[in-house]
């Protein structure tokens, strides 16, 4: 997404004596050192600067950065009148200086649309290429192009491989290439490694790749591979290619974090990888590459939202550079170097614990870290962000209790998907109403949403910082008919035609019940006339759509998608203004409606304090911080903002960055379909319906797992009400008491 941030700086081998001091921690690592004790400050860390541009790039995107004899170059582009202009710039002593060759400057690439893919490439004996990817004007496909530069002008010698329709129809995309010490170039067509000539960019050699590669760096002897989304990935592998060449290969393991990293290498070998996680060099030494992080990802503008790094180098001297870009279009450069007489300020490290990573706590950290040097938050997750396996849930609890049991306990808890309760019970969780009450009062946070948190005793143990909400949408049903499932089973009831398609009993289970599992227990006891009532609107719900024994496993229930065919009811659930933009279009194409079903929200990021922390107060501080509009300003894609002004905000922010087509089966063939931003009376909808939400939804795997059980006899006829109910009652009751 282009939301997303991506880290970039690392350093080098020279200045390795100073990379333990750059974890940030203070003293013995507990966040005691330099609080009232008489020891000199610690000296010596890696800093972050940001280096001025010149601003003859206002205007340009900067997509590429390297080092070319000991300084500091950047490829900027610009469209103008479908042209693309590219400019070369190079650091000198005072700024930076325009030394674009005449043969780059004169090439003017007209386009057929925005999608430009671009990387210069320097070798050091002074010659240069140009990859560029386009559709060029008057044309369809993309095609990928390569240049060399000379006195003469730009001179195309792209294969003529790549200008031969492949068995899809299109052409050769060509995601990376480098140019070598010896002359040659390397570049990745799809699943091939080739290698070029540099006189006339002939294919001298192919080899197919086994495994899919998309990047790639140098250190001028060798390529390194890697994949740039190993998305739900622990680990990211590099493949070692001596000459570019895929005979004799070694493979590499980066472990430190696979969050928008970015990858260099310098020409000893060193390796530089920097993300979210932090900034790592990598040594190679007999035959194995040992990482050592050098600085966290949180001293960093790398975890900040709303730019990402889209390239990373390294000098010889341990200089590390990253250019960025920013959501509002800017070019932001930083430098990354150790500073012998630098002060590690850092006197509390805070711990903030979470199942799954995510932008927004990284976010927060980075920032608060920003605002106060003397505070470091360290987000450690169990998963990566997007991650796709089966989640182990027994393996998290034990390790979750071993922490808080023990001398181990982190400070701040993300508890999604946790049992809540338990540890508030147990005297785990820190009220925070000294927190909420004043932001509440003066109307900071939707207090709809943060007060569905007030126990029985008055106290708040949790808060979320986003939501969403289950939408219902529908063509030939009005809002007002499927808001509710008393209302909707009312409707069902009365028409012939099915509405949601088949259904197998699990996935009736796992549509509906998260809006009433909180209702159905009562003082650890099963409410059976509450059950009752939801049972009978499943029953009228069910008799509509159908019953299925099983699923095939390449079929799947109908989704928002199938409105446009068989449909006629979907649900989806809306997590932010961005996020609601399909089911919405979707909406308009069927002249539908759509509704925020039961008064539903779904709380996602759901934070609480931990009372064993020696630094509650911070821990509260960073609480409100995370709350605010600081944070809570950018659409993470992940749901609607709790903060009052966020929610307006983000409600008339243009969205046409967002808007995007596919393809969708409509009437028994497929169309295009166009997802496009909503009319401000629209997005103002979503505000009031947000600010009207008032119940959480639940999740209680054992209820869901009861649930089932016991439902299908009941909705086949073949079992009473009574006895369902019963059968639920008998299948909890244990559950419930304890």
């Amino acid at each position: 997404m282009r939301l997303k941030k991506w880290i970039a700086a690392i350093l080098c081998m020279g200045l390795l004596a100073g990379s333990l001091a750059g974890c940030g921690k203070g003293g013995d690592g507990d966040g005691e050192a330099g609080l009232g004790d008489s020891t000199e400050p610690q000296k010596g860390r890696y800093v972050e600067t940001e280096e001025a541009l010149p601003e003859q790039l206002a205007g340009w995107e900067v997509q590429q950065i390297f080092i070319l004899e000991d300084k500091v170059h950047l490829l900027a582009i610009k469209k103008e009148n479908n042209k693309l202009l590219l400019t070369e710039w190079a650091q000198q002593e005072n700024g930076f200086a325009d030394v674009t060759p005449d043969w780059l400057k004169d090439l003017e690439l007209s386009l057929a649309n925005e999608w430009t893919e671009t990387k210069l490439l320097s070798a050091e004996d002074g010659a240069q290429y140009l990859l560029a990817g386009y559709v060029a004007e008057g044309e369809e496909e993309y095609k990928s192009h390569l240049w060399k530069g000379g006195e003469g002008g730009a001179v195309e010698i792209t294969p003529q491989e790549w200008m031969v329709t492949n068995d899809w129809g299109g052409y050769a995309m060509v995601s990376a290439a480098a140019v070598l010490d010896n002359g040659t170039l390397a570049a990745v067509n799809s699943m091939n490694l080739e290698i070029l000539s540099g006189e006339d960019g002939r294919i001298l050699e192919s080899g197919q790749m086994t495994e899919y590669y998309d990047a790639m760096i140098s250190d001028g002897a060798n390529v390194y591979l890697y994949s740039k989304s190993s998305v739900g990935s622990m680990s990211i592998k590099l493949e070692k290619c001596k000459d570019g060449k895929l005979g004799a290969t070694e493979s590499i393991t980066f472990d430190g974090g696979v969050s928008g990293i970015n990858f260099c290498a310098l020409k000893d070998g060193t390796l530089i990888a920097a993300g979210e996680d932090g900034i790592f060099q990598g040594t190679q030494a007999a035959g194995n590459v040992e990482w050592t992080k050098l600085m966290e990802g949180v001293e960093t503008d790398f975890a900040l939202s709303g730019r990402w790094c889209v390239g990373l180098t390294a000098t010889g001297d341990g200089k590390i550079y990253a250019i960025f870009r920013t959501t509002e279009g800017g070019n932001v450069l930083k430098k990354y170097e150790f500073d012998s007489e630098a002060v590690i300020e850092v006197k509390e490290t805070l711990r903030l614990y979470t199942v799954y990573d995510n932008s927004i706590l990284k976010q927060a950290a980075v920032s608060y870290h920003k605002a106060h040097p003397e505070v470091l938050i360290t987000v450690e997750s169990v998963y990566p962000m997007y991650y796709y396996d089966e989640t182990d849930y027994n393996a998290v609890y034990q390790e979750l209790n071993t922490m808080l049991l023990g001398e181990n306990a982190p400070d701040i808890l993300v508890m999604d998907h946790l049992d809540m309760d338990s540890y508030a019970e147990k005297g785990l969780l820190e009220d925070i109403n000294d927190v909420l009450n004043p932001m509440e009062e003066s109307g900071e946070v939707l207090s709809n949403i943060t007060k569905s948190y007030i126990k029985e005793d008055g106290k708040r143990y949790v808060v979320p910082l986003q939501f969403a909400f289950p939408m219902a949408l529908g063509r030939d049903i009005s809002a007002g008919e499927m808001e509710s499932m008393e209302k909707l089973a009312a409707f069902l009831a009365g028409s012939d035609y099915n509405y949601m398609g088949g259904l197998t009993v699990s996935e009736l289970v796992d549509r509906f019940y998260p809006y009433f599992c909180n209702e159905i227990v009562k003082d650890k006891q099963l409410d059976k006339e509450t059950l009752g009532t939801y049972l009978d609107y499943l029953k009228a719900i069910s008799e509509n759509c159908g019953i299925l024994a099983s699923r095939d496993e390449n079929e799947r229930a109908f989704n928002m998608w199938e409105l446009a065919a068989q449909a006629k009811l979907a649900f989806y659930e809306a997590d932010g203004f961005n996020g609601s933009m399909a089911p919405i279009a979707m909406v308009d194409y069927v002249k539908g409606e759509f509704a925020a079903f039961e008064n539903c929200f779904i709380p996602s990021m759901q934070m609480g304090i931990c009372s064993k922390s020696k630094y509650k107060e911070t821990a509260k501080d960073f609480l409100r911080h995370a709350l605010s509009e600081a944070i809570q300003d950018t659409d993470y894609y992940s749901g609607f903002p709790v903060n009052s002004a966020s929610l307006e905000k983000l409600a008339g922010r243009d969205r046409s960055d967002a808007e995007a087509e596919t393809a969708i089966e409509a009437d028994g063939s497929y169309i295009e379909f166009t997802i496009k931003d909503f009319p401000p009376e629209t997005a103002q909808k979503l505000v009031e319906i947000c600010k009207g939400l008032n119940k959480p939804a639940g999740e209680d795997a054992k209820i869901r797992e009861v649930l089932i059980e016991a439902l299908e006899g009941y909705f086949n006829g073949g079992q009473s009400r009574e006895n369902t109910l019963q059968k639920v009652e008998d299948g909890l009751k244990m559950y419930l008491a304890e």
